[in-house]
């Protein structure tokens, strides 16, 4: 009897698990800039513009954490927050904050602008700080544009929370239907269907131009709380009062009556 031999059974491969590859940040170069952008070195580098002129500022006073790498960095933190070495994370919060604020601009004048044009009853709630107040009282819908919107504001809220806690949870595992490894703040991809961030140079012009607007709304909009706690009018109310007498309804006529200072 011939003895045969054990055949031999190949191993197994061990295929390892590979985690996503974490977007690479974009540099801006740092020069004349493209045909299609200014010149990137007044926002970006160690020769940018600073917040202060340069004979109320030396440069030597700019924290080291504030290199110019970051789009709209002036040098500016008066409270040290940086020195932590969270200077990304404190970005990350300031854009997002800042984009949120870019769109509760137009979403609060533009329903009450254009309610201004009807009898006032196609926007039920078309002042933003008396949305909610609407929804709370009588049967809580809400009209736009004259058509009733039947959700009442539980529903509405609970809506709203779970789209939010999606979309952060999303965020932070960097994952989600965009896919893994996108950069956090700037994921390209489907978030850039017009493909604006092709160029370099153009990317590094328009991310100078974003956190200059969301700074400018984020401060707007703390400009509409403060009207509407002062005046109890929306946005539009108090600037078409301002266009309409410009003298006698402003900044001191509003604060030096007594009529219009808000208490607790």
């Amino acid at each position: 009897v011939k003895k045969v031999a054990p055949k031999k059974v190949a191993p197994k491969k061990v295929v390892k698990k590979v985690a996503p590859k974490k977007a690479a940040v974009r540099k801006p170069k740092v020069g004349s800039g493209s045909s299609k952008t200014g010149d990137l070195s007044k926002w970006y580098g160690a020769d940018r513009k600073v917040y202060l002129p340069s004979g109320l500022l030396d440069r030597s006073e700019i924290p080291a954490y504030l290199d110019g790498t970051l789009a709209g960095d002036y040098g500016f933190d008066p409270l040290s927050l940086g020195k932590d070495g969270k200077v990304d994370q404190y970005r990350q919060a300031e854009l997002i904050h800042a984009r949120w604020a870019m769109l509760a601009i137009p979403g609060a004048l533009i329903p009450e602008v254009f309610n201004s044009f009807t009898d006032g009853s196609a926007y039920t709630g078309a002042v933003w700080w008396e949305t909610g107040k609407y929804m709370l009282e009588g049967d809580g819908t809400l009209k736009y544009g004259g058509a009733p919107n039947p959700l009442p504001l539980v529903v509405v809220a609970a809506f709203e929370i779970a789209a939010f806690a999606a979309i952060e949870k999303y965020r932070a595992d960097n994952d989600g239907p965009a896919g893994q490894g996108a950069d956090p703040i700037y994921p390209g991809g489907r978030f850039d269907p017009l493909g604006l961030a092709d160029d370099p140079d153009v990317f590094s012009e328009l991310r100078v131009k974003e956190i200059k607007n969301g700074r400018l709304a984020l401060v707007a909009m703390l400009g509409f709380a403060v009207q509407a706690a002062v005046t109890k009018e929306g946005p539009y109310q108090n600037w078409l009062g301002h266009v309409n007498d410009p003298f006698g309804d402003n900044l001191f006529t509003v604060l030096g009556n007594p009529e219009r200072v808000p208490t607790l």
